[in-house]
């Protein structure tokens, strides 16, 4: 079917437990009844994380048994969400394109697609449904504009799925042939199941904070440490210690940018990560203090260095540095949509760094769309000490301060020209938080009234 306009929704987190780190249920339910009643002749793309398998997995990598039943757990505990989306799938008006993602990559398999479809009631064969689950991303002509859609995550060493991997050990798994060692989740899988998941009850601004890749280490080894127990102290300082893996995937990276072109899309060394560095070589250093006898001492000593120096220091530097919540400034996703724009695309759409964008590149536009779950923000840099003392007691307390900002990207066709724009879901409807209009091969700024 043709259509008149693309919405593009990612980074739902859609989980087996109801309250976790989505909770917009309702607001959900609301936009995709919108989508079907006032965005007929639609193209409604999914683009990755929309459903959060690492949620609750007890160890990473893909088992197929487990993930098809996180599938039916999860369309239970979200039926408001399901009933929409399939009304929007099994309408003739609609078409619904589904990507896969960093926490969702169980997608790529058989028996998970066959089995939300079955949660969706999805009529078979249904020609309006289509899934992209292998790592491709989603290209459209509308106009006269080339718009590409994809998750994003291949850009992020700590989180790229090996998608070549995984498709071999699926073939491999489907001949009950043992695909052991085939595939390997990425690092940041690897620490969100095995060291974040045991902290999440206590201290659930984990998944929440932004800026998040310079504040979390700061954040875990002086608000956590000092408030859990001598095996769970363990457990954080092997966090640490895995960024090992950070490193070593993005030297291996770097390095195969000189031999194989592709292989660039798979590397990143933004200016704020180095921040995880300083971390590592401090970790290095003390490791051997960490024994039995004098871990508690070490400890004490450790929480008055960190709070002392991350704390006034790094932490406000995070902030001061952060551009997460500025709409149009560019982000670390900047020079790979430079290179996407060179090759011919007119608007490129990401999700995954959960920050929603919209700045033109040259003569191209980016937009991400954020994200539909809960989140959590530093204070600003200016902020008073007592302002920043709160904040940190707020953390320890596990009362962290909440808000949602669900956002989506509309690209669609006026009388006059196509126009794309990034959108805030509020119970009122769509808000337009920036617009921008196609018009001689270019992006010009629109009106943020439609």
């Amino acid at each position: 079917m043709s259509f008149r306009e693309i919405i593009v929704i990612s980074d739902v987190h859609l989980s087996v437990d109801r309250g976790g780190w989505f909770q917009a249920d309702i607001p959900l339910k609301n936009f995709f009844q919108w989508v079907i009643e006032e965005a007929k002749g639609s193209h409604l793309v999914l683009n990755g994380d929309i459903f959060d398998f690492l949620a609750n997995n007890s160890e990473p990598g893909v088992n197929p048994a487990d993930a098809e039943q996180q599938v039916a757990a999860i369309a239970k505990s979200h039926p408001e969400v399901f009933g929409a989306l399939s009304n929007i799938i099994n309408s003739q008006q609609h078409e619904v394109t589904i990507l896969g993602g960093n926490h969702d990559p169980e997608l790529a398999l058989d028996n998970v697609q066959a089995r939300l479809e079955k949660e969706l009631k999805v009529s078979c064969p249904h020609p309006h449904l289509h899934w992209l689950t292998n790592g491709e991303g989603a290209f459209f002509i509308l106009d006269d504009a080339k718009v590409l859609i994809e998750h994003g995550d291949q850009y992020d060493p700590w989180n790229w799925i090996d998608h070549e991997a995984l498709r071999r050990a699926i073939c491999l798994a489907s001949r009950n042939i043992s695909h052991a060692g085939i595939y390997d989740s990425p690092p940041g899988s690897r620490l969100v199941v095995n060291r974040l998941h045991p902290l999440r009850k206590d201290f659930s601004w984990i998944e929440t904070l932004q800026p998040l890749t310079p504040s979390m280490l700061p954040l875990m080894l002086e608000v956590i440490l000092p408030s859990v127990d001598s095996k769970t102290r363990k457990q954080v300082l092997k966090a640490v210690g895995e960024f090992k893996d950070f490193g070593k995937r993005s030297l291996i990276d770097k390095a195969l940018t000189f031999v194989k072109s592709r292989a660039r899309f798979w590397d990143d060394a933004s200016a704020e990560r180095q921040l995880l560095v300083e971390w590592l070589a401090q970790y290095n250093a003390d490791k051997n203090s960490w024994g039995t006898a004098e871990i508690l001492a070490a400890l004490r000593r450790a929480a008055t260095r960190l709070r002392t120096i991350y704390s006034n220091t790094k932490l406000r530097k995070a902030s001061r540095l952060s551009s997460f919540f500025q709409i149009e400034a560019a982000d670390e996703q900047l020079p790979r949509v430079v290179e996407l724009i060179g090759y011919g695309s007119n608007l490129v759409v990401h999700g995954h760094t959960h920050a929603a964008k919209a700045y033109t590149v040259t003569k191209g536009l980016y937009i991400n769309t954020g994200t539909w779950t809960r989140l959590t923000t530093l204070p600003d840099a200016n902020d008073s000490e007592d302002d920043w003392t709160t904040f940190l007691g707020k953390l320890k307390a596990n009362k962290a301060d909440y808000f949602d900002r669900p956002t989506f990207a509309r690209i669609h066709k006026t009388p006059d020209t196509l126009t794309a724009s990034l959108c805030e879901w509020t119970s009122g409807g769509p808000k337009v938080q920036a617009a921008w209009e196609f018009r001689s091969g270019r992006w010009e700024k629109g009106s943020n009234e439609q």
